[in-house]
């Protein structure tokens, strides 16, 4: 009995250790930054930097790439809407609901001072674009119930499945 017992604790102690050698070290200074596998969306406002994990990618007649978070009075979102045809470099964001299939296009809500306000400028600057995944930056500004927002260093890295 006293031989088994010494096997397994020999075995839960070399079982420990193994366990402990794998385990995923977050102490880094890189916790912020997603790996080339994950979905992300970042901006800041109002001089507050803001994460969406897992942004979603929609398709009709234009691509929709939307983060979001939050509910009722906390609820956030950045919508970026481009043509179903995508293309790398820059492109100026136009206010015009009626021509999503040819235009960038920007959305914003924070609630509860902006809920689904039109960005009337900016940039969505496309850096890549295969068949795993949309990359890119932006930035845009828009006015809510006169009151205006930007949105500065923006940027995204949607999945696609």
């Amino acid at each position: 009995m006293k031989i088994f017992k010494k096997v397994m604790f020999l075995s839960f102690a070399i079982f420990a250790l193994a366990l402990s050698s794998c385990s995923n070290d977050n102490s880094s200074d890189d916790t912020d930054v997603p790996s080339s596998q994950e979905g992300f969306m970042k901006f800041k406002y109002n001089e507050t930097v803001y994460t969406f994990s897992e942004p979603a990618l929609m398709t009709s007649e234009s691509i929709n790439i939307m983060g979001s978070s939050g509910i009722d009075n906390t609820y956030k979102k950045i919508s970026l809407w481009t043509p179903l045809n995508i293309t790398t470099g820059s492109h100026p964001i136009v206010s015009d609901l009626s021509n999503l299939t040819t235009t960038y296009q920007a959305s914003f809500s924070f609630m509860p001072e902006i809920e689904n306000a039109s960005a009337t400028s900016g940039t969505i600057n496309i850096t890549a674009n295969d068949d795993k995944k949309i990359e890119g930056t932006f930035s845009f500004s828009g006015t809510s119930k006169g009151k205006t927002f930007t949105v500065t260093e923006g940027s995204f890295r949607i999945i696609k499945w």
